[in-house]
């Protein structure tokens, strides 16, 4: 429910009104050469969009560190979860980003499947995959990873910002994909 997004929101002292773009990283070998990059990338969506940034864990043990990496460069106000909850509550939080920008396969899943644009940051072809799959281009390897081809691919997804048409695409396959998952499912229960 929206008041128990609110509810998380407001008790990290995030305004639920707000506009952030999320980010949702992981340590990877790499990443350290890169993460004054992602920091680059935040302090201009802050500065050209107003989006504030939000780090969000998917694994917290390991994605907290790699996002104060990151934000040890950064002069943008932003916010660093501890933690997300729940998958709902971690699906809300995704929900109420104007943009993600993620390593994180669980976060790209959950951000399509509210129709947040996305941009992906590839360590594992499982991300580029997924996000082909869906008709997501925005994307680029970690290793190849610029705080330029970043600026671009932020302007390109906040072009995407209300853009229903597009987003809607991406929810539409992945609900075709749950389906053809729970059926395949229930035919094996039915042996």
């Amino acid at each position: 429910p929206e008041q128990a997004i609110d509810g998380i929101l407001e008790s990290q002292g995030i305004d639920p009104k707000g506009k952030y773009i999320g980010f949702a990283l992981r340590p990877w070998p790499g990443f350290e050469e890169k993460a004054h990059i992602f920091a680059a990338a935040a302090d201009y969506a802050y500065e050209k969009y107003g989006l504030t940034p939000v780090f969000l864990p998917i694994e917290r043990r390991l994605d907290v560190a790699a996002a104060r990496s990151a934000a040890q460069y950064m002069k943008a106000p932003h916010y660093i979860l501890q933690e997300t909850g729940s998958s709902s509550h971690t699906i809300g939080l995704f929900a109420r980003m104007q943009v993600v920008v993620s390593m994180r396969l669980h976060a790209l899943v959950f951000a399509a499947g509210q129709g947040v644009p996305l941009v992906g940051v590839v360590y594992d072809q499982k991300i580029s995959s997924f996000l082909s799959y869906i008709g997501q281009d925005l994307y680029t390897d970690l290793s190849e990873v610029t705080a330029e081809g970043l600026r671009h691919y932020i302007d390109g997804a906040c072009a995407r910002i209300g853009d229903q048409e597009f987003l809607s695409g991406g929810v539409d396959r992945l609900r075709r994909v749950e389906e053809r998952n729970s059926e395949t499912a229930r035919k094996l229960l039915e042996r």
